[in-house]
């Protein structure tokens, strides 16, 4: 369980514009030290240092959980500790089949239909709120602000009710240094052997 491996289960933080919305799925927020591959290829993948990074937390979303319209961005009067998030990671830990997508509301994809006649076919575009399905070992990676800390509103999104459980691990990135608040202990200093360690691992570092 998180408890037995030393994460807290808590309530992500994050910020939703309607006054309705709702979070059903459950949260462990995890030691640095317990999530070097995570951290190493977040890292190697950014070019930003560990300190920028929240907590990493996994999530479970059980069968009929979901997680309604919200923003990661951070409010104006709570950017004390490590300013804006600029980032959001997620990486799905399974694939699912039917629901538990990813959707934003403001984000569009162009979709190709076409029709046929007995005088030939013909084709159109419609457009769709950008959807990303869970797929194992996938990642997912989004700006809620932002390089100069402006909130980019057009990062308005939601995790749909999932039918099929799944499950996800995700870290925030922030402007600058972020002082960790959980677990007890939580510290970046703590993780940065293993994390060294396993960008040797995967090549990224000699």
């Amino acid at each position: 369980t998180g408890a037995d491996a030393g994460a807290m289960q808590v309530n992500s933080v994050t910020f939703s514009p309607m006054a309705l919305s709702k979070r059903t799925s459950t949260s462990w927020f995890c030691h640095y030290a317990q999530m070097p591959t995570l951290l190493a290829k977040a890292h190697h993948m950014l070019g930003i240092p560990l300190d920028r990074m929240e907590e990493p937390q996994i999530v479970r979303y059980r069968t009929g959980e979901e997680f309604t319209w919200h923003y990661d961005q951070v409010p104006q009067q709570q950017l004390e500790n490590g300013g804006q998030r600029l980032a959001t990671l997620l990486v799905y830990l399974n694939g699912v089949e039917r629901g538990g997508g990813t959707i934003f509301r403001d984000l569009k994809t162009n979709t190709s239909t076409s029709s046929s006649s007995s005088g030939g076919g013909s084709g159109s575009e419609e457009e769709e709120q950008l959807t990303v399905k869970p797929r194992l070992g996938s990642a997912l990676m989004f700006f809620p602000a932002f390089r100069d800390g402006r909130p980019d509103d057009r990062t308005l999104h939601k995790g749909e009710v999932a039918l099929d459980e799944k499950w996800i691990t995700q870290i925030w990135i922030h402007e600058r240094r972020y002082e960790p608040v959980v677990p007890p202990g939580n510290s970046h200093e703590a993780a940065h052997d293993a994390v060294h360690q396993e960008e040797q691992r995967l090549g990224y570092s000699n």
